[in-house]
């Protein structure tokens, strides 16, 4: 009885000491460094779809313009009027290495991407503007 017991105490002073609390991840990080990562995350799922995948470079640059251009366009925006557009032009294209073609199709830079874009759609648009759909 007193093993298991132990053994339970220990597991959850683990849990209690590793760093995967809620809010300690890209939530809590600067808005001009999720931007950034999203834009370094975007950049790798485009190259791998034309790398790896052989997808036309133009093909894929307007269907990633068709998804997702809107929303970085309104994110790039609200960025620049709360910090200038200067400081935004300096965030975005950051020099990313290549990454080795996957086995499978795992889309990990797409979902990475996707996630960021979420959180800064989050925190930036107005307080409304999730309200107003319903």
């Amino acid at each position: 009885m007193t093993r298991p017991l132990l053994i339970a105490v220990f597991f959850l002073a683990l849990t209690a000491c590793s760093g995967s609390r809620i809010g300690t991840g890209w939530s809590r990080a600067p808005d001009l460094s999720v931007y950034a990562a999203m834009d370094a995350a975007g950049e790798m799922a485009r190259e791998q779809d034309v790398l790896c995948s052989g997808g036309n470079p133009a093909v894929v640059v307007d269907h990633w313009r068709a998804r997702f251009g809107a929303r970085e366009d309104w994110i790039a925006a609200a960025l620049a009027a709360r910090h200038g557009q200067a400081v935004v032009d300096a965030a975005e294209r950051p020099a990313v290495g290549r990454e080795r073609c996957p086995l499978v199709s795992e889309r990990k830079w797409h979902r990475h991407h996707g996630r960021m874009l979420k959180l800064l759609e989050l925190r930036l648009y107005p307080a409304d503007h999730w309200s107003a759909g319903r």
